[in-house]
């Protein structure tokens, strides 16, 4: 089974899932179901992402370096409900059909290695999304109208991003040498006192929950701005969570990941071990060394939903946080908006300038 799709068992219909009541609902016949009947759902459906095959690769183009490139990345699919044949990337683990908007989950791309062992369900929806968002757009004064248009609104897209979560100790040690300053007085005469300090600090540092990102992508590097998620709602992974959106599938590995966190847990460690030589006037550091002792990865999928703007041909990405709401992006000013301040700007000056010179002459 390339392509993955939940049925309403009343009428067959896509079920989806819905954050603001973290169910499951059918929209033709409006039933709806739980996280454990959905599960059973599966099990009844026949719905195993272990035995899911990937989907065939796009054929290749000939003579055209671009679209030879895209052929490597894509990949296509069939639509269990409408049959048509569908282009997607080839990190994309969940999406729709583009012509009949059948909610599919590329099973293949979310099981062996690459099957989450934990998710985030989303708990905004689109409706109250765009109502944040157009309420954080209004404090914009010079933002271009068109960004914030019933057309461009119903671009945004709820997104799954493949993120790893670390939790690790780590055995820290550092040598550092502190200095204390006294000076005094006695009669005109000052008098200096340096005294010097071997500091040595040592222990066990507790990592929870570093979070890396999954992906190597651009456009993803905005998600950095959503953080922090409450990792406290994760839940183990259930491919039902995933209907009604897009996935993406990792491309960054552990051993490739394993330098960032390892940067994160140096600087971290180091940074708590400097908090402890308060008291002196200058201190040092002379060495440090962090080693892991052990380490634990999960691989995980955390919600966001994104907006990608097209502006005077430059790309502006808006992204929130699907379960915070944490907004973070880059919106076009409008230039037309631009030039009346800078005109009213330059009309005061000139009006000023007038007068100034009225009162001179």
């Amino acid at each position: 089974m390339a392509v993955v799709t939940y049925k309403c068992p009343n009428c067959d219909a896509e079920l989806t899932f819905r954050p603001k009541s973290a169910d499951f609902g059918c929209e033709y016949c409006g039933a709806n179901f739980s996280e454990a009947q959905i599960l059973e759902i599966a099990q009844k459906q026949g719905i195993d992402a272990s035995q899911a095959e990937e989907p065939q690769p796009a054929a290749p183009s000939r003579g055209d370096a671009a679209a030879d490139d895209f052929a490597q990345r894509a990949v296509v699919y069939n639509c269990p409900s409408c049959g048509a044949e569908v282009v997607t990337d080839a990190t994309t683990a969940a999406s729709f059909c583009f012509y009949c908007h059948n909610p599919v989950i590329l099973g293949g791309r979310l099981s062996g290695a690459y099957a989450p062992d934990c998710l985030i369900p989303f708990s905004i929806g689109k409706e109250e999304v765009k109502d944040r968002l157009l309420a954080w757009c209004k404090k914009k004064k010079f933002i271009d109208k068109a960004f914030m248009s019933d057309m461009q609104l119903e671009k945004l897209s709820g997104v799954y991003f493949p993120f790893w979560l670390v939790d690790a100790k780590a055995d820290v040690q550092m040598s550092a040498e502190g200095r204390s300053l006294r000076v005094w007085r006695v009669g005109d005469i000052e008098y200096t006192e340096t005294s010097t300090y071997a500091l040595e600090r040592a222990g066990t540092v507790d990592f929870q929950e570093i979070t890396l990102r999954g992906l190597n992508r651009d456009d993803v590097l905005l998600l950095e701005g959503l953080y922090p998620y409450d990792l406290s709602a994760l839940k183990a992974f259930n491919m039902g969570f995933l209907s009604g959106f897009l996935a993406e599938k990792r491309n960054v590995e552990q051993t490739a990941a394993k330098p960032q966190a390892l940067k994160i847990m140096e600087e971290s460690a180091a940074s708590l071990l400097q908090d402890t030589t308060s008291g002196y006037g200058i201190v040092t550091t002379k060495s440090f060394a962090a080693a892991p002792a052990s380490e634990n990865w999960r691989y995980a999928l955390l919600p966001a939903w994104t907006l990608t703007y097209r502006y005077k041909d430059e790309l502006y990405y808006f992204a929130m946080n699907g379960q915070t709401g944490q907004i973070a992006g880059r919106v076009p000013a409008s230039a037309k908006k631009l030039w009346g301040l800078f005109g009213g700007v330059a009309a005061a000056v000139f009006l000023v300038a007038l007068l100034i010179g009225g009162l001179v002459l």
